[in-house]
């Protein structure tokens, strides 16, 4: 008796812990949603940046490239700065 008297307090405690707990846990997994996306976004951004900064940056080398080629006849080896 006394154990199914204890079952049923736990089981009652935890149905009404689970009706607390649960929109806590909904609005923490909402905002973790909301966190993904926006860090999902800020990096689809900055790969994009990221890409647009390297074709600019062979653009350029390319030119250089031509430029002294054209003028000196002498090709100049560009070569990536040291880390």
């Amino acid at each position: 008796m006394v154990r199914l008297g204890l079952g049923i307090i736990i089981g009652v405690g935890l149905a009404s812990l689970t009706r607390i707990t649960r929109p806590t846990v909904k609005r923490g997994m909402k905002l973790g949603f909301v966190a993904l996306e926006a860090l999902k976004s800020a990096l689809g951004e900055g790969r994009e940046r990221l890409a647009d900064l390297t074709a600019e940056v062979r653009e350029e080398m390319a030119r250089q490239q031509q430029g002294a080629d054209a003028s000196s006849g002498v090709r100049v080896k560009m070569e990536p700065p040291a880390s």
